[in-house]
């Protein structure tokens, strides 16, 4: 997770990449920072759930003890792990925890951090990036087949059906469903196996340098960075194989299909 607030590509150059080949039968697509984005953003997002709660939270030092727990580790501590659902609301309980402790808050009882859990389900509490359903759908006249990696709580599915997004995806494959977490392997692997495809037949994007550009390549499948920011806008330090696209109208040139026909959809 990140806190910042992702930016609009449009005005943005071309990126001079040339296209994938041979074209992807698949595309699995990360959730956070590359479809959908907390709103405003998950410092915000947890001031208002404590807010909401009745506690008195300041934001500079809510932001500093997110910050710190983050660092820690927590959040995406590696599998294997329990896949079901009380397992991944106790894995997030236990960043949760910390990040309160850190403010205070050492006694907070477990209903709280269930209040904060529902907090994030919410469809209001995201925000879909304008290029992704033109994107999708753009994809899907293609011919192109959709699925996602990503790294998230049991309720993705339903949390993707609320965002009005699940119908695009053949297979929504959360960490917290597989008991492991991008980069591992184990959770690509997984994904290969219940699409039917293989390594070289996929493409994975994603907003994660290690997360996504890495934990693709473990296992041969061709990673997409998605750079929403601008941050890694002349290539990816390390990597000059692994194509930078500032949006998903990016990524459609890369695997051959014309951009124009979603950027008319948004238009019309």
């Amino acid at each position: 997770m990140t806190d910042r607030d992702s930016r609009s590509s449009e005005g943005r150059r071309p990126v001079p990449w040339p296209r994938i080949q041979p074209p992807p039968r698949l595309v699995f697509f990360d959730i956070g920072d590359t479809l959908v984005r907390v709103d405003p953003s998950w410092t915000g997002a947890y001031l208002a759930a404590a807010r909401s709660w009745g506690l008195d939270v300041d934001p500079q030092a809510l932001a500093t003890a997110f910050a710190q727990a983050l660092g820690e580790g927590l959040w995406d501590a590696p599998g294997p792990f329990e896949a079901t659902p009380e397992g991944s609301y106790q894995r997030i309980k236990r960043f949760d925890v910390r990040a309160m402790a850190l403010l205070g808050y050492h006694d907070l009882p477990d209903d709280f951090y269930r209040h904060l859990a529902r907090f994030f389900e919410r469809r209001a509490a995201w925000h879909v990036f304008p290029d992704v359903h033109p994107a999708l759908e753009t994809l899907a006249a293609a011919g192109i087949r959709r699925a996602v990696i990503s790294n998230w709580v049991w309720a993705l599915p339903e949390l993707l059906h609320d965002l009005d997004l699940a119908q695009h995806f053949e297979a929504v494959i959360a960490s917290a469903r597989v008991g492991y977490v991008k980069p591992q392997r184990q959770i690509f692997a997984h994904a290969l196996e219940l699409t039917g495809v293989r390594p070289e037949e996929a493409v994975h994007v994603g907003d994660s340098p290690d997360a996504d550009v890495a934990g693709a390549t473990t296992v041969g499948i061709r990673p997409v960075l998605l750079d929403r920011t601008g941050r890694h806008a002349g290539g990816l330090p390390g990597r000059p194989d692994v194509p930078v696209v500032p949006d998903l109208y990016g990524l459609l040139t890369l695997v051959g299909v014309d951009a124009r026909l979603a950027r008319t959809s948004v238009a019309g």
